[in-house]
């Protein structure tokens, strides 16, 4: 291979790195903002089970005490 191809392939080879690890990051970057949405998304529903459980035993506890004092409960 004369000096000329050898410079070349060096110079493709380069500019294919480059391209490669411009490829990686931007992919990268894209999959850290999809952890992070899964992550907020994962926080919000855990915060509504968490609602939702303390409404249940409030309204259990409010039929439980309906039932104790005697009043008709209609299930």
């Amino acid at each position: 291979m004369d000096n000329y191809s050898s410079h070349r392939v060096k110079t493709k080879l380069g500019e294919t790195t480059t391209r490669l690890e411009q490829q990686l990051a931007e992919e990268q970057a894209t999959r850290l903002r999809a952890e992070e949405l899964a992550h907020l998304t994962q926080m919000k529903s855990n915060d509504e089970i968490r609602k939702l459980r303390e409404h249940l035993e409030k309204v259990e506890g409010e039929l439980h005490r309906e039932v104790r004092i005697g009043r008709c409960v209609i299930l």
